[in-house]
């Protein structure tokens, strides 16, 4: 449809420059839509004002603040736009009510979203249906691009589509603003130094503690933060350490204070962790931790039921590829299948004939306290089975987590 005639059909009912404009937000770079809309409004104006007393099929309320020279039909006063309903008018009041709803929250970045009414999604529609969708933005969009930028010169803080700080959810139909706080995210790489302590919390209570309640409680009091989850890249078992630096990323829920010291709150964890290395993170690295696997290197103190000779000890040398199916002490939470993993190297070192020490670096995955017992035969081959004698882990320690 050709403009001119195109701004005509849009023009034969009431609407401010705002929705006139957004009919041809797609043209000509560097306006807004507001000044789109006198532009057109004007040029639509200048062709009726001919030599000719004929009446426009217009709506002549759209021109109530522009002066004809020869045409005979007058202007009306300004009427309610018919599409937005002037909304446009009442930006400043939306961003009082955004800035009352954050003033417990410190941020620099934010994103606004809106939902429209019902009302209003109908007719923008219904324009649509009339004159065409070529060039247009939708309403939303534009509400959410302008509220941005106004509340962006009554702030500390700038709009940001990508990963913001806070989300303002603006729901016209109930005239309300709700808050959405996105999380913070901080890397670091952990040691467990005692044994006893799971990696996250259980929901029973059975744990007094863990890792991640360790390591969250001085962000949780420097952010003021709701909750929190640890995101570990694998993780050691309750009653094993972890003298390996294991990477995570702590993540924060909806906080009230982002800006924070974090090698000082690092020295405020409890003697059974430590971390290193802490730096603010985002969601695609937990994402990336997730999904890495990395080999590990265990230390383990293995007890057998009969004696042993030291010579005993290179029948374990053989230990290579593992089939494993899921232990019985995890069958509860995971599924029953069969696994085949990697042990990478061995090292023994012989202490009693009743008691000997296992280095062993497996593949990510690889069970180790299986590969010791044999898990009644659901690990092969196993160190029970190599020796012939029933064999457990004592004690077991990871050592190192090996980057790639």
């Amino acid at each position: 449809m050709d403009i001119i005639k195109k701004a005509g059909r849009i023009l034969e009912q009431p609407v401010c420059d705002h929705c006139l404009g957004r009919q041809f937000a797609q043209l000509m770079h560097g306006y807004n839509n507001d000044e789109r809309g006198q532009m057109i409004r004007t040029v639509v104006a200048m062709g009726m004002d001919k030599e000719t007393k004929e009446v426009p099929i217009f709506d002549m309320s759209n021109f109530y603040d522009l002066k004809f020279h020869n045409l005979e039909a007058r202007p009306q006063k300004k009427k309610k736009c018919t599409i937005c309903g002037d909304f446009f008018d009442s930006l400043d009041k939306w961003v009082d009510k955004i800035i009352k709803n954050s003033k417990d929250y410190k941020f620099k970045t934010f994103l606004i979203g809106t939902k429209l009414s019902h009302e209003l999604i109908m007719k923008e529609e219904e324009l649509w249906e009339r004159v065409g969708i070529d060039y247009c933005e939708p309403l939303k969009a534009e509400i959410n691009r302008e509220l941005g930028k106004l509340l962006e010169k009554r702030i500390k803080a700038s709009c940001n589509l990508k990963s913001p700080d806070i989300n303002f959810i603006l729901d016209i139909g109930n005239n309300k603003v709700s808050v959405d706080i996105n999380s913070l995210f901080i890397y670091g790489e952990y040691q467990k130094l005692k044994t006893g302590i799971p990696q996250t919390r259980w929901p029973s209570g059975k744990y007094k503690t863990s890792v991640e309640q360790i390591i969250a409680k001085p962000f949780m009091a420097a952010t003021g933060g709701k909750g929190h989850k640890l995101h570990g890249l694998g993780r050691e078992d309750i009653d094993a350490r972890c003298l390996g630096w294991r990477p995570f990323v702590l993540e924060i829920l909806a906080p009230k204070k982002r800006e924070i010291k974090l090698s000082m709150l690092g020295k405020k964890i409890g003697k059974a962790v430590r971390v290193r290395g802490l730096r603010l993170s985002d969601i695609a690295e937990v994402r990336k931790i997730k999904e890495t696997r990395l080999d590990k290197t265990y230390r383990a103190i293995i007890v057998c039921e009969k004696p042993i000779k030291k010579a005993e000890l290179k029948k374990l040398d053989i230990l290579g590829a593992i089939e494993q199916k899921t232990p019985k002490r995890v069958l509860h939470r995971r599924s029953d299948k069969l696994r085949k993993r990697a042990v990478r190297s061995i090292k023994t070192k012989f202490i009693n004939n009743k008691k000997f020490e296992l280095t062993v670096k497996g593949e990510a995955g690889l069970y180790i306290k299986e590969l010791i017992s044999g898990d009644e035969g659901r690990t092969v081959p196993s160190v029970s089975s190599l020796l012939g004698v029933p064999c457990i882990c004592k004690k077991l320690d990871v050592m190192e987590i090996h980057r790639k």
